[in-house]
């Protein structure tokens, strides 16, 4: 994987910092390096300190939503007069999106401090992290760190002697895609069909069991621990000007550029120096045609609107996409888009829940027709069929997936309507699909 190069901005990197270093993975190689600090610190404060410092460090959801984290875990009611719970989302499903993942690898104790930590700040006893089945090797590493810290008295009965309990149990999801949304991975861990459920109620009114619950990201959660022990002003610090958007993110960059890899940066970086600079630029001889910057469930930029991009919340929203998980995949004038979009359609019709007609029957056209047009047998119609596809897909079901869906497809016809007329007016070969 790749780890932050030497040209990278961030001096000081805080959750990639030890990427890389076996001796992070055990409890004494996390506590030697300064681990644990913030879980007893936060032990020290009420629940209403912790939230506080967590609201005021602008810490948003780093899984997609980009919701403000303490403003979530204060929707949890104040007396605990029913089992509240948390839920880590460490499904990571989203096609370009392998951050989640590596800091499991590389630092699970950092994983669980922040869990810790947020069970503390929202009351909860129990922790569950649900985990992507194909992580085998993460999977086994977190299960050994979960029994470190019960050893070391971070988990069980009595929390580093607060009084507190708080357990973890690591459950392992099944492949489905359609998991990763917060309801739908409820009705998994309850042993149900991993549809997503009608809101409201939401989750911290009636979650798992109907009981009270906050589902947060890995990432977020890793990242709590870092602000209750450096403070708030300290990572609201951690910006380039925007302060809406504070702290460091974690970017999964694949695709055409010569460094993939892991790369965190400080909120508000440029998107032109992380793809040219840190990640190398395209290969040689080739040009920046398209970047999908949050995962594969946001619209595509073309080269224009990445020249001046800013890589935060609001600066990717100015310029026609979403930042999402961060996972950003990057494409040169070779690709054909046409295709791109034909595959991620699948894959979103692949996964689709079926429970909701707009999803179920959108996703299947959206890729029967794309298949058509790469087949040579489109219709210049198609164009405004899968518009209209699009159009009925979007706000109108339970999840988003369908949205995950249109979002790509719309913004390759209206950004790059030359690829498709290419193989409308037949100057393009057709392309035989693999089913």
């Amino acid at each position: 994987m790749g780890y932050p190069h030497p040209s990278h901005p961030l001096e000081r990197p805080l959750l990639s910092r030890h990427f890389g270093d076996a001796g992070a993975r055990s409890f004494d190689g996390w506590v030697k390096r300064g681990g644990y600090q913030g879980l007893k610190k936060a032990l020290g404060m009420t629940r209403a300190q912790v939230i506080e410092e967590v609201t005021n460090s602008g810490l948003r959801g780093r899984g997609g939503a980009g919701f403000p984290t303490g403003l979530k875990w204060s929707f949890m009611p104040r007396e605990v007069t029913r089992p509240h719970y948390l839920v880590c989302n460490a499904d990571e499903s989203e096609p370009g999106t392998f951050k989640d993942r590596e800091i499991i690898r590389w630092t699970p104790h950092q994983l669980l401090e922040g869990c810790v930590v947020a069970a503390h700040a929202i009351g909860a006893e129990r922790i569950y992290i649900y985990i992507r089945g194909e992580f085998t090797t993460e999977y086994r590493i977190l299960k050994t760190a979960v029994a470190e810290a019960y050893h070391g008295g971070v988990l069980g009965a009595n929390v580093f002697g607060s009084g507190q309990r708080i357990d973890v149990v690591v459950h392992r999801g099944a492949g489905a895609y359609i998991c990763g949304e917060e309801t739908a991975m409820m009705n998994s861990l309850e042993g149900r069909r991993g549809n997503p459920r009608i809101k409201p109620p939401f989750p911290a009114q009636a979650g798992l069991w109907a009981c009270p619950t906050t589902v947060n990201n890995v990432e977020t959660l890793a990242a709590a621990a870092h602000i209750v022990r450096e403070g708030a002003a300290w990572h609201k610090a951690l910006c380039r000007g925007n302060p809406r958007s504070t702290g460091t993110k974690l970017f999964s960059v694949c695709g055409h550029v010569q460094r993939p890899g892991n790369y965190e940066v400080v909120m508000g970086t440029p998107m032109k120096d992380l793809i040219f600079e840190m990640c190398g630029g395209m290969p040689m001889g080739r040009r920046l045609k398209a970047v999908i910057p949050g995962g594969s469930s946001v619209p595509i930029m073309n080269a224009a609107e990445v020249e001046d991009c800013l890589l935060d919340y609001e600066g990717i929203v100015a310029r026609g996409s979403m930042l999402g998980s961060g996972g950003m995949i990057v494409m040169d004038d070779s690709t054909d888009l046409v295709y791109q979009v034909m595959r991620l359609a699948r894959f979103y019709a692949h996964e689709s829940c079926a429970q909701c007609t707009q999803c179920r029957e959108g996703t299947a056209w959206t890729v029967r027709i794309l298949e058509r047009i790469l087949a040579g047998k489109g219709r210049r119609e198609d164009l405004d069929l899968l518009l209209d596809l699009a159009d009925n897909m979007t706000g109108k079901t339970i999840c988003v997936l369908s949205d995950s869906c249109a979002a790509p497809v719309v913004s390759a016809i209206r950004k790059f309507p030359e690829e498709f007329e290419a193989y409308l007016s037949r100057s393009r070969a057709p392309v035989t699909v693999a089913v």
